[in-house]
């Protein structure tokens, strides 16, 4: 009997596995290149005074107020184009400000594709999707620059800014 039940169970073993099939998928994925930046200008306040505490303002047209020279030929605003993007590409653009040893920087930008416009604050992200034909973003950078520590006249002072492109 035990030879019956043990033919029985490898009977039922083996028709079970004729039964059984499987089928190979297959995942795919699509290669996406980094976005690359160029600075097309580069952001110059001008001449500020020197006092600790000094501060000047540009707007988003590169007019400065505060304590700036609104007449320095030098003023010039920001320009970051940035390319290599695709179509319909949903991202956050962020542009953080700093401090150096003397100055603070923290920027304000527009940012457009020539269909969409969008406006940040330091540091804040703020959502950009790409137009149909994945036009080049231009940034334009302006905000406020403070003096921290008093700055010595003729001397050339600079702070850094960073452009952060992330797709969401």
């Amino acid at each position: 009997m035990n030879n019956k039940l043990l033919l029985s169970a490898v009977l039922a073993l083996s028709s079970t596995s004729l039964l059984a099939s499987n089928q190979t998928f297959q995942a795919s994925i699509n290669g996406w290149s980094e976005p690359t930046f160029a600075e097309t200008n580069a952001l110059h306040f001008g001449k500020i005074r020197l006092a600790a505490g000094s501060a000047c303002t540009m707007d988003n047209a590169g007019a400065v107020t505060g304590d700036c020279d609104a007449s320095d030929a030098n003023i010039q605003l920001g320009g970051i184009t940035v390319s290599g993007l695709a179509p319909n590409s949903a991202m956050n653009i962020t542009v953080s400000g700093s401090s150096s040893a003397n100055l603070t920087f923290a920027p304000a930008t527009t940012a457009t594709d020539g269909t969409s416009t969008e406006t940040t604050a330091d540091g804040v992200a703020s959502a950009f999707t790409t137009d149909g034909s994945a036009s080049d973003i231009t940034i334009n950078v302006y905000g406020q620059m403070t003096v921290d520590t008093a700055l010595t006249a003729g001397g050339d002072y600079d702070v850094d800014y960073t452009v952060d492109v992330s797709f969401q």
